[in-house]
């Protein structure tokens, strides 16, 4: 009886020891991988951190860099340099601002050809080169009534059409059309309206909800000719 039990004693130490010498291994293992990763983020950390200020004690250059492929209209080499201003907070410095935006609008207006059969699955397409973090930006666009033109009071109403157009998406139909003489005009990307005689300022007004983008178009309206009466009257 004795020695059963002295098996059984014997046995449970073995499993045990088996199972502390395991779960000790397992512990070790976990304390290891945690030191690894921790080096391996504190690696990675400083790494970045290196990088970072290794950026900005040359940003004089880098920002020259970006003077020079501008002004040689190398826009996605410039933008790729700005993506790494603005990753870094300086967005802001001296001028990359204004010469991102820059960029921006070159490259918009570039597309203009495009505007009457643009659809906004093309427009991202075309604007994915130049989708820089941050640029919220509206971009409005008139595509008539043309600037300068005149129209005869016969010719009323007038088509207008335009284009709102943001990284964020279209916007056309959200446009507000306004006159420097009747006022508010009406809301859409094409409205028919009769304007009053005399010279207008057509003004397109849009915004994807954070930024509002216009443009502005001058016409004359004038009334009809004597002899122009009396013909469309035959």
């Amino acid at each position: 009886m004795a020695s059963k039990k002295a098996r059984y004693t014997i046995q449970v130490v073995i499993i045990l020891a088996i199972f502390f010498f395991v779960l000790f291994n397992l512990v070790f293992k976990l304390i290891v991988d945690f030191r690894s990763d921790a080096i391996k983020k504190r690696s990675e950390v400083f790494e970045k951190q290196r990088i970072k200020h290794e950026f900005i004690a040359k940003i004089d250059d880098q920002y020259s860099q970006v003077q020079k492929l501008f002004q040689a209209e190398e826009y996605e080499k410039a933008i790729e340099i700005i993506k790494i201003f603005n990753k870094y907070g300086k967005s802001d410095y001296k001028d990359i601002l204004e010469i991102k935006k820059e960029i921006r609008l070159l490259s918009l207006k570039k597309k203009l050809s495009f505007i009457p059969k643009i659809h906004l699955k093309e427009y991202m397409e075309l604007s994915k080169d130049i989708d820089i973090e941050g640029d919220d930006s509206t971009e409005v666009f008139i595509r008539t009534p043309r600037y300068g033109q005149y129209f005869y009071t016969s010719d009323l109403p007038i088509q207008l059409e335009g284009v709102a157009l943001s990284i964020k998406g279209d916007f056309s139909e959200e446009i507000i059309w306004t006159s420097s003489v009747d006022g508010e005009l009406g809301k859409g990307k094409k409205i028919a309206t009769r304007l009053s005689i005399g010279e207008h300022e057509i003004t397109a007004t849009g915004t994807n909800g954070i930024t509002i983008g216009t443009m502005i178009t001058r016409i004359f309206i004038e009334k009809e000719p004597d002899f122009l009466e009396k013909y469309n009257r035959k």
